[in-house]
């Protein structure tokens, strides 16, 4: 066979591949002209009318917790007082999620400065520049380092809320649970 015609071949079947490949990306056209679903209809997203007020606002990832919040600025709490309730009823419905075990960040603005509390977890006081090494010497397997009790930190939630509220807040602090021990005494919906 000549030469010239096998190149030509090879040259055609490696052009017929790579069509054929770049077809199978190409994106099908949507089915009811409105483009694909967003990633919040696998979720339960439900749009709802925006809200507004002139006095304050709360907004939490839970309705009960969002509620706590709302009663506090209602009494005459501070913001912080009532971010101190939203976490406390936070904590309680969704603990997976919110709990007190772990860290968070605060920004306060007092209308003319920013202040930021670090309530990120840390090691524990006995942590040394060992812990993660084997018997061996050498590091440990990812997976074993990271399951247990060796990758858990100290809690720093708590911690910061109190360092907050101390500064920002109007109210006793014991009654900033208030709303999270009666929804746990008297039950709430999951």
């Amino acid at each position: 066979m000549n030469r010239g015609i096998s190149r030509r071949r090879t040259l055609a079947g490696a052009v017929l591949a790579v069509g054929a490949s770049l077809a199978g990306c190409a994106s099908a056209p949507p089915l009811d002209g409105e483009g694909p679903a967003q990633p919040e209809a696998a979720s339960g997203y439900i749009d709802k009318p925006g809200w507004s007020g002139t006095r304050f606002a709360v907004a939490a990832a839970n309705p009960l917790a969002t509620q706590a919040g709302y009663q506090i600025l209602k009494t005459g709490g501070s913001a912080v007082d009532a971010a101190v309730a939203v976490q406390m009823v936070l904590a309680l419905v969704e603990p997976q999620s919110s709990g007190l075990g772990g860290g968070a960040f605060l920004l306060h603005f007092d209308g003319h400065r920013v202040e930021a509390f670090d309530g990120r977890e840390t090691a524990p006081a006995a942590a040394g520049e060992n812990l993660f090494l084997g018997a061996d010497g050498r590091p440990m397997p990812f997976h074993e380092a990271v399951v247990g009790g060796r990758a858990v930190g100290v809690p720093g939630t708590v911690r910061m809320l109190e360092l907050a509220q101390r500064q920002h807040g109007r109210l006793p602090w014991a009654s900033l649970f208030e709303p999270a021990i009666r929804l746990a005494e008297g039950g709430f919906e999951v």
